[in-house]
C-alpha cells in the first residue's frame, strides 16, 4: 500500500471510529438533556426548557437515521468526505442544542440551576471528548458550539465574576481541545502503524509462499535432474538386455512355431519385455531425455486418425467429443509422442468414470496469457485440453500428480509415469502441461505444443526398399562393447547373408579398416569405452570417406545433434527392424 493509501485508510477509519460511538454518544446526549429538563422545568419561569428537550431530541433522531444510513451503505475513500460532513454537522447540530440552548435557559433559572446546567454542559463536553476524539472535525463542531455561546453570554455579563467564568469557560474548552487533539493523533498514528504491519505482514506472507514456491521447484528440479541422471545412466544397459532379450525371444519364437506348448511361453515372454520398453521410454520421457523429431503437424488430422482407436480405449460406457478449431495451426511436435500423451490421458478418463461418462479432446489456437501455465514463453501454442467428467481429485492428490510413481490405481494397475511422462514431453516440446481438477467435478490436462511456422508435412506411406546388394555381397563392420548385443546382432546379419567382422573396442575397429578389409556399413555403438560412436564414425571416415555408417544407442538422448550425419536405429529394435534398416543403407 503507498503512503497516500494509507492516509487514506487512517481517514477511513476515523470515520468509521466516531460513528461506532455514536449510538453511545446519542443515548448519553438524550437521557443528559431528559434529566436536566426534569430538573429545571419545576424551576423554571417559562415552559421553555419543554421546547429545548424536544429540539434535542429532534436532533438526536436525524443523527439516529444518520448513523443508520452509514451503517447500510457502501462505505468507501470516495464517499468518506461526504459523511464526514454530515457527521460535522450533526455534531455541531448537538453542540448548538447545549450552548445556544443554556444561554436561553441561564436568566430564566435560579442560580442553583444556573449551576446545574453549566456543570451539564461542562460535563457533556468532556464526554464528547472521549467519544468523538478518532475524528477531530466532529469533536470540535460539538466543543465550540456547546461552550462558546455560554463563554460570550458570561463575558458580556460585564461583572467580574461573569468575565472569571466566561474566561474559565474558554480555558477549558482550550484544553479539551488540546486534549482532543492529542488523542487524535495518538489514534492517528496506532491507526497508520497498524495498516502499516498488515501491509508488511501481508508482504511477508507473500514472500513466505513465494519462498515455499521457489523451495518447492527447486526440489522438483533437483529430483528431476536426479531422476534424469539415473534414468540416462540405466536407459542405455536396460535397452541393451531388452534387445538382446527380444531378440532372441523373437528368434526363438520362429523356430519353435510348431511347438504349442513353447510357443505361448514366449510370446508371454516377450509381452513382458515390451512391457519394459515402454517403461524405459516413460521414464525418458519423465526426464525430458528422450529422442524426438519434431515436425509441422496437423493435430486435428492426427486426432480424427486415432478417434476409433479411443473410441476403443475407453469403451461403449463413455461418449467421446472432439472439437478442433477449423484453423487450427499446425504444432511442432513429435507426432507419435502426442499420440501416445493423449492416449495416455484417455486411460487415466476411463479409469477415473468406471460407471461412464463424457471424455471431450479440444484443439484450440490459444496465445500465452495469465492463464497460462506458470514459466510458458509468450507466444503463440497449440492448446490440447482432455477433459472428463470422471471422479476428479482433491488438492492433495493433485499436487502429487506429476510426481513420478505416484498414482491411486490399484497395485499392478498403474506405473505412475503417465502424467509425469506427459509432463515431460510437452516441456521437452517447447511447451508445457497444466491439471485443473476438483473432487466429483472431473478433471482436465491442458498441454500447450509449440505452433509450427511451416505447413504440415504429407503423409507417405514407407516404401520399403528390398536389399539391392545380393546376400553374401555386402561385407558388414560391427562395432559393439556389449558381447551378448554383438553376438546376437551377428547372428541377425549373417543370417541375413552378410559377411560380418566383429570389434568389440574402438582401436579393434580402427585395426580392421587399416588392413584394408572390404567393408560396405559400419555398425557402431554410442556408448564406447574411450570414444563414442559418433567420434567412431567421424575417425573411420577420415580413414574412408564413403564407408556407410548406422549408428545404435540405447540411449537416444544423449547422442546429441551430432547424429544427424548419420542414420540412428535406437534399441530395443526387432530382429526384422534392424534387418530393413540395414538393407536400405546398403541399397543407397
Amino acid at each position: 500500500m503507498l503512503p497516500n493509501g494509507i492516509s487514506i485508510a487512517v481517514r477511513t477509519e476515523q470515520l468509521r471510529a466516531v460513528f461506532r460511538q455514536m449510538p453511545i454518544g446519542l443515548a448519553v446526549n438524550l437521557v443528559n438533556a431528559a434529566l436536566t429538563a426534569v430538573v429545571i422545568v419545576p424551576i423554571a419561569a417559562s415552559s421553555s426548557p419543554i421546547v429545548w428537550f424536544f429540539l434535542v431530541a429532534v436532533v438526536s433522531a436525524g443523527r439516529w437515521i444518520l448513523w443508520r444510513q452509514y451503517r447500510r451503505s457502501l462505505s468507501g475513500s470516495e464517499r468518506d468526505h461526504i459523511w464526514s460532513r454530515l457527521a460535522v454537522c450533526g455534531s455541531l447540530l448537538a453542540g448548538s442544542c447545549w450552548g445556544f440552548g443554556g444561554m436561553l435557559l441561564f436568566p430564566i433559572v435560579p442560580t442553583s440551576g444556573q449551576i446545574f446546567l453549566t456543570f451539564v454542559i461542562g460535563g457533556m463536553c468532556a464526554g464528547a471528548v472521549v467519544l468523538s476524539a478518532s475524528h477531530l472535525p466532529t469533536l470540535l463542531a460539538f466543543l465550540l458550539s456547546a461552550s462558546l455561546p455560554m463563554a460570550v453570554r458570561f463575558l458580556v455579563e460585564g461583572t467580574v465574576a461573569d468575565r472569571a467564568l466566561g474566561a474559565m469557560v474558554v480555558v477549558f474548552v482550550t484544553a479539551l481541545s488540546l486534549a482532543g487533539a492529542h488523542l487524535n493523533r495518538f489514534f492517528t498514528e496506532a491507526m497508520r502503524l497498524r495498516f502499516e504491519l498488515d501491509e508488511t505482514n501481508l508482504r511477508l506472507r507473500s514472500e513466505m509462499a513465494e519462498h515455499r514456491a521457489t523451495e518447492a521447484a527447486l526440489r522438483q528440479s533437483q529430483k528431476l535432474e536426479a531422476l534424469g541422471q539415473l534414468t540416462g545412466g540405466i536407459a542405455h544397459d536396460f535397452n541393451n538386455l531388452l534387445t538382446v532379450v527380444i531378440g532372441n525371444v523373437i528368434l526363438a519364437s520362429r523356430r519353435a512355431s510348431d511347438n504349442s506348448n513353447i510357443l505361448p511361453l514366449l510370446q508371454s515372454a516377450l509381452r513382458s519385455a515390451e512391457r519394459g520398453v515402454a517403461l524405459i521410454q516413460r521414464l525418458l520421457a519423465f526426464a525430458r531425455k528422450q529422442h524426438l523429431d519434431p515436425q509441422s503437424v496437423d493435430l486435428g488430422a492426427l486426432v480424427a486418425s486415432i478417434e476409433e482407436l479411443l473410441k476403443r480405449t475407453v469403451g461403449q460406457a463413455i461418449r467421446l467429443e472432439i472439437a478442433t478449431d477449423a484453423n487450427l495451426a499446425p504444432a511442432l511436435v513429435d507426432a507419435n509422442q502426442v499420440e501416445l500423451a493423449i492416449l495416455n490421458l484417455a486411460i487415466n478418463a476411463r479409469d477415473a468414470m468406471p460407471v461412464g461418462g463424457t471424455l471431450c479432446i479440444s484443439l484450440h489456437n490459444r496465445r500465452a496469457d495469465y492463464s497460462s501455465p506458470p514459466g510458458l514463453t509468450p507466444g503463440d501454442y497449440v492448446f490440447v485440453s482432455i477433459s472428463d467428467t470422471g471422479t476428479g481429485m482433491d488438492e492433495a492428490t493433485l499436487a502429487q500428480a506429476c510426481d513420478p510413481f505416484f498414482t491411486t490405481k490399484e497395485v499392478g494397475s498403474g506405473s505412475g509415469l503417465g502424467l509425469p511422462m506427459v509432463q515431460g514431453f510437452a516441456g521437452q516440446s517447447g511447451g508445457a502441461m497444466q491439471i485443473r481438477s476438483k473432487l466429483g467435478e472431473g478433471t482436465t490436462v491442458e498441454i500447450w505444443l509449440p505452433r509450427a511456422v511451416e505447413p504440415p508435412l504429407g503423409t507417405s506411406s514407407p516404401n520399403p526398399s528390398g536389399s539391392a546388394i545380393s546376400q553374401g555381397m555386402a561385407s558388414i563392420l560391427l562395432c559393439d562393447d556389449d558381447h551378448d548385443v554383438r553376438r546376437f546382432l551377428s547372428e541377425i546379419l549373417k543370417s541375413d547373408g552378410y559377411t560380418v567382422r566383429e570389434a568389440s573396442t574402438p582401436e579393434g575397429a580402427f585395426r580392421i579398416l587399416e588392413d584394408g578389409a572390404a567393408v560396405d556399413l559400419l555398425i557402431v555403438d554410442h556408448a564406447m569405452p574411450g570414444f563414442n560412436g559418433m567420434e567412431i564414425i567421424r575417425q573411420a571416415r577420415r580413414k574412408r570417406p564413403s564407408l556407410k555408417t548406422l549408428l545404435i544407442t540405447g540411449d537416444a538422448g544423449a547422442v546429441g545433434v551430432d547424429a544427424a550425419s548419420s542414420p540412428l536405429l535406437r534399441k530395443p529394435f526387432r530382429p526384422a527392424e534392424f534387418s530393413q534398416t540395414v538393407a536400405t543403407l546398403l541399397a543407397v
